[in-house]
């Protein structure tokens, strides 16, 4: 019973939920924001992504393919980030 918990845990991350997806930078980074409300994003958002059905854990192992796709599409703004984190 005791190996029980932390499968829990990752099935529950793992779930497929509908985000609100929003992109902010810090520094060198790109911040990866999901959340189940639009009215929680941060107010410093430099572009919604829209609703999506995904999981963190999915944001996560994409979040280098992510950055790239932003780099792509606005380099203006995104083309300096080296970094990816999901928030």
């Amino acid at each position: 019973m005791r190996g029980r918990g932390p499968c829990i845990k990752l099935e529950e991350e793992s779930k497929m939920v509908t985000y609100h997806i929003g992109f902010c930078k810090r520094g060198k980074t790109l911040i990866i924001q999901a959340r189940t409300s639009v009215d929680c994003l941060s107010c410093e958002i430099y572009d919604y992504m829209g609703a999506h059905v995904t999981s963190k854990v999915s944001l996560q192992r994409n979040r280098y393919q992510i950055l790239a796709l932003a780099k792509a599409k606005r380099p203006d703004v995104y083309g300096s980030l080296r970094y990816a984190v999901v928030e």
